[in-house]
């Protein structure tokens, strides 16, 4: 699968990706100069914001804190969903979260991009490996893991072609139910919202059910989700003490196995660290890797159980990103391809857990032409 989404490559319509960025960072420079002058227009929509002769650079973050400071902002760090939050602010923020979309596109998904990575069949490559990190996820190169949301409307499928997009639902739970054994939490897979059974059963708002199953899986323990995480122990005990089997090897410096028996190492304590503060956190880092590491093999047979059983139909996976597949399909063929893409997932669930085990996996499946029409 691998070699065939590094052979085949994305469709991407080169002259939409040179118009879009084009819109969002000017025309292609023909030169350095051009290339300044296009730097400091953009820089010039936040800049404007401060009196003349500010000094900032905004691709600082030290120069970024300082400029929120003068504004009367006062932040930690400059992360987007921190400044997110600070939209209404002041026209200062939104205009520096448009300015680093635009810089990404600049720097890192702009002409040089698209000429180095998108060939002449207007096809976007990169090399893929089957298991990369410590959640054994397949990963890419040429940006196809990390495309913008900015640019997915360039992702159109060829003509005579659609693409189905399947995103597998809340697979992190539903997988924690299916390799920790916890037969409420498997009860809860039955329904197509897992979180709203989960909140009956604590007693809690959806949103806040939501916040416990999350903060069990990633070792959350303070504020809103220390709270909700209580009512996971008593709701959910064999779920709750496989995570907290899992953190106590962690923070141990025990090695584990996933589900389906990669090994996930322990990495060391170096010499004069907080060794308390390192191997706690060595333990959050075990309990999500056992559910990410698993959900990242479920997917996988699902990826290799669908490239073989759509090849009849011509389709073929032109992406797999995290719990997601993109199916190029050609347009007749794009029902039956949707209907496979579940019995699929059905076979799959069954190849990587043989004895059932009463857990259901659900998938959002939609026919689009280009990427940017699919639900996020």
């Amino acid at each position: 699968l691998c070699a065939e989404l590094a052979a085949d490559g994305l469709p991407i319509d080169v002259a939409a990706a040179q118009a879009l960025i084009a819109s969002m960072v000017g025309p292609r420079a023909a030169n350095e100069a051009e290339a300044a002058a296009g730097r400091a227009l953009r820089d010039d929509e936040v800049l404007r914001h401060l009196p003349p002769g500010s000094g900032i650079d905004l691709r600082s973050p030290a120069d970024v804190k300082n400029m929120l400071r003068r504004l009367g902002i006062d932040v930690p760090d400059t992360r987007a969903w921190r400044l997110e939050q600070l939209r209404h602010v002041h026209p200062a923020v939104e205009a520096l979260l448009q300015w680093r979309k635009a810089e990404r596109v600049a720097t890192t998904f702009g002409y040089g991009w698209l000429d180095a990575n998108v060939g002449d069949d207007g096809r976007l490559r990169g090399e893929w490996s089957g298991s990369d990190g410590a959640a054994g996820r397949m990963t890419a190169g040429a940006g196809l893991h990390n495309l913008p949301a900015e640019l997915r409307p360039v992702v159109i499928a060829d003509n005579g072609y659609v693409f189905v997009r399947a995103d597998l639902g809340q697979i992190e739970p539903r997988v924690l139910a299916a390799i920790s054994g916890d037969q409420a939490l498997c009860r809860a897979t039955q329904d197509n919202d897992l979180y709203a059974p989960v909140a009956k059963r604590l007693g809690v708002e959806r949103s806040v059910a939501k916040i416990a199953v999350l903060a069990a899986m990633y070792g959350q323990t303070s504020g809103t989700a220390g709270q909700a995480l209580r009512g996971m122990e008593t709701g959910y005990p064999v779920a709750m003490k496989y995570l907290g089997d899992a953190a106590e090897a962690g923070f141990d410096g025990r090695d584990l196995r996933t589900y389906g028996g990669r090994l996930i190492r322990m990495f060391e304590i170096a010499d004069g660290a907080d060794h308390r503060a390192v191997a706690a956190g060595r333990g959050r880092y075990a309990r999500n890797a056992m559910v990410q590491g698993a959900a990242a093999e479920l997917f996988k047979v699902w990826a290799v159980t669908v490239r073989a059983r759509a090849a009849t139909l011509g389709a073929r996976i032109v992406l797999c990103l995290h719990d997601e597949l993109l199916v190029h399909v050609p347009a007749p063929q794009a029902e039956a391809t949707v209907q496979l893409l579940h019995d699929c997932l059905a076979e799959a669930a069954f190849r990587w857990q043989p004895d059932g085990g009463g857990v259901r996996f659900v998938a959002d499946i939609s026919t689009v032409r280009s990427w940017a029409d699919a639900k996020a």
